[in-house]
């Protein structure tokens, strides 16, 4: 038997090595395969880590995400990296309260004109907002978009959470969170609400007497609050509403923007003898604050049956 085994072995040695080294080398080539497999799979792994990191600081919170731009979008303001790490940390921090489902300590960082004008009480800001943006774990992405003063805009994308999900999500929701001081302390104004400037600021056409007391900046309209009061003893009408575009705000190169004129009931816009009405008047301009307002017109005034025009000079 043994015998047979050695002849068989000289008369097929060649074909014998032969085989073994091409068992040997396909042994290789699939180990050297697995290995690369292996390399790409962790190298993929961690690129998923560091992309949450970088996408977001409400997944850690000690990593702060900081927008690579110092410049505006839209505008030429620069802002400190130190002014945006400060800003990014109260944008964190009502990011994390969110995904926390901490409705309360979000509500406590926004400011009191956000409150005022848009959550007035704690169960609004839930239904009409938290409930919204943190029905899931969010990430988030920043975008410096403008700056004024001590305001700071960012353009902020909720994301869902990566670390949360295990799973990327192109969807996002968008906001505008303005990062402000209040009483020496940064608080949020959000929900595409920018900014309120308090005005007293006058107009007057033959009895009709316009004082401006405030100006709301959103990120795509621009609200003023009006008063006017007729001192006269017959009826005036603010405007017809036989133009659209008879009322509109002008800035100071000249450009107007037509008003929101169907927002307003008709009858507010008729004043009889020595009444008073106070409007919110809608014009239809994206924020700019390179584009400064200069006069609010009101060119279809009816007094006495007369059309006027109200200048008021914001």
């Amino acid at each position: 038997m043994l015998r047979k085994l050695r002849l068989f072995y000289y008369n097929n040695k060649e074909k014998f090595w032969v085989t073994i080294g091409i068992i040997i080398f396909v042994i290789v080539i699939i180990q050297i395969i697995n290995g690369v497999i292996k390399n790409n799979r962790e190298e993929e792994l961690n690129n998923e880590k560091n992309e949450s990191s970088i996408i977001s600081s409400g997944s850690s919170k000690n990593e702060t995400y900081l927008p690579s731009r110092t410049d505006s979008v839209i505008s030429d303001s620069k802002v400190s990296k130190d002014r945006i790490e400060e800003d990014t940390k109260i944008i964190e921090s009502f990011v994390n309260f969110g995904n926390a489902n901490d409705v309360e300590g979000a509500y406590n960082l926004l400011s009191q004109d956000c409150k005022d004008e848009m959550f007035q009480t704690i169960d609004r800001f839930y239904e009409f907002y938290f409930k919204n943006i943190f029905n899931e774990k969010r990430s988030y992405d920043l975008e410096n978009w403008d700056s004024t003063g001590s305001r700071t805009t960012y353009r902020i994308k909720y994301q869902n959470d990566i670390m949360a999900t295990g799973m990327i999500n192109e969807e996002f929701i968008e906001d505008y969170i303005t990062v402000i001081e209040e009483n020496d302390e940064k608080k949020l104004n959000i929900n595409e609400f920018i900014n309120k400037v308090d005005l007293e600021k006058k107009g007057q056409v033959d009895g009709l007497e316009a004082t401006v007391t405030a100006k709301y900046y959103y990120y795509d309209y621009e609200e003023y609050d009006i008063t006017f009061k007729n001192t006269t003893q017959g009826q005036i009408i603010i405007d017809t509403k036989d133009n659209t575009e008879s009322v509109y705000l002008e800035d100071e190169r000249g450009v107007n923007y037509s008003w929101f004129g169907n927002e307003i009931a008709n009858e507010e816009l008729i004043l009889n003898g020595g009444e008073s009405v106070s409007l919110r008047i809608k014009f239809n301009k994206l924020y700019n604050q390179n584009r400064v307002d200069n006069k609010i017109n009101f060119t279809d005034v009816r007094i006495n049956n007369e059309q006027k025009t109200l200048e008021i000079n914001v």
